[in-house]
This record gives C-alpha cells, sequence and structure tokens, in this order.
C-alpha cells in the first residue's frame, strides 16, 4: 500500500509550480499571463529573465530527480516500484498540477532531472544535441522535444546493448514520456509550420 501512496505523493510534488510560486513572490507577476502562459521554464526565462530561469531549472529538475535518487537508493526503507515509476509521477505532476487546475509544464525540465539521477550518461549525451539544436533552429521547442525523442532512442539502443541501468521500464517509461511531450507541444509544431513560433534571441557582445 505505501508504495502506491509514494507515487501520489511524487505526483504531487510534482505538481509544485516553481515558476507561478518564484515569479508571484519575486517578481509579483503571473507567469500564466505573459508570453505563452505555460508554467514552464523556457516562459520562466522568457518572462522573468535568466536568474529566475535557472531557479526554475534547477526546481523543476530536483523535484523529479530527488525522488529518483531517494528510491534507488531505499532512503525511505520500504518495498518500492522502479525509481522511475515515481520519477515519471512527478513529471506528470508537473505537465497535469492539481494545484493550478491541471494546467502546467510540458515536462521537459523534469524528465531531464529524472534522468540525471538515474542514469546520468544519457543526459550528458543529450546535452549536446539539445545545444546543437537550438543554436540551428532558435527553437526551444523544437530542442525540447528533440532531445525527447533521442532519450528514447538512446536508451532502446542500450538496451539492447545490454547496459543494466537500461531496463524495460525505462524504455516503456521513456517511449511514454515522448508522446506525452511531444503531444503538449502540438501548438510549437504548428506555430513552426506557420512561422509564428518565438525563436531564441542570442545577443551579441559589443565591441
Amino acid at each position: 500500500m505505501t508504495k502506491y501512496l509514494f507515487i501520489l505523493l511524487a505526483y504531487l510534488i510534482g505538481s509544485i509550480p516553481f515558476s507561478y510560486i518564484l515569479g508571484k513572490y519575486i517578481k509579483k507577476g503571473d507567469i500564466r499571463k505573459h508570453g505563452s502562459g505555460n508554467l514552464g521554464t523556457t516562459n520562466a526565462f522568457r518572462v522573468f529573465g535568466a536568474i529566475i530561469g535557472i531557479a526554475v531549472l534547477i526546481l523543476d529538475t530536483l523535484k523529479s530527480g530527488i525522488l529518483v535518487l531517494a528510491v534507488a537508493n531505499d532512503w525511505f526503507g520500504v518495498e518500492m516500484f522502479h525509481p522511475l515509476v515515481y520519477g515519471s509521477a512527478a513529471v506528470i505532476g508537473h505537465i497535469y498540477p492539481v494545484w493550478m487546475k491541471f494546467k502546467g509544464g510540458k515536462g521537459v525540465a523534469s524528465s531531464f532531472g529524472m534522468l540525471i539521477f538515474y542514469y546520468w550518461p544519457i543526459p550528458v549525451l543529450l546535452l549536446p544535441v539539445f545545444v546543437a539544436t537550438l543554436l540551428l533552429s532558435k527553437f526551444a521547442s523544437l530542442a525540447s522535444t528533440v532531445v525527447t525523442v533521442c532519450a528514447f532512442i538512446f536508451g532502446l539502443i542500450l538496451y539492447f546493448v545490454g547496459v543494466p541501468e537500461i531496463d524495460l521500464y525505462y524504455v516503456i517509461i521513456s517511449f511514454l514520456l515522448m508522446l506525452l511531450i511531444l503531444f503538449k507541444h502540438r501548438s510549437n509544431f504548428k506555430r513552426i509550420l506557420a512561422g509564428n513560433e518565438n525563436k531564441i534571441v542570442f545577443k551579441k557582445k559589443k565591441s
């Protein structure tokens, strides 16, 4: 019974809207009323700037990652499901937060955090893919979805190679999260095709 209750707890932790909390109490603004209206990291950067954006990125990463770390290392001392079950519950909480009428972020940062604390080599491989896609396309949404697909593909390759940490749980959960994250980005894809998706602007230093 306890292991089921921890899934609910993981979902509730994932539902904590750090971008809304930091924006409201530090910047005195409601992120839902600015930019894309999304509670995710990209909109936090766009609306509130780098400091708040970085803070949101770290917190959204940790809220799923710490759960994976805790379960993997048996911090609670009780029988649990696979660590990624709790990490993915937190990701779902981030995307559909009960505290915010089930309207949250798109799950990329929290998924990344889950992977960092479960099997860090995959996020290390994903980081240059994200940076390269972002620099070439200037679309944060495209870079985010590309690394989400790559997280599944890289994992699938490692699963067939026989890496112990990359088991069937990883393959199934990463596939389902990939589908969910792609679904959450469907409006971004439409805007990219229409030519009106917001681009990341890299400012050049004045000489």
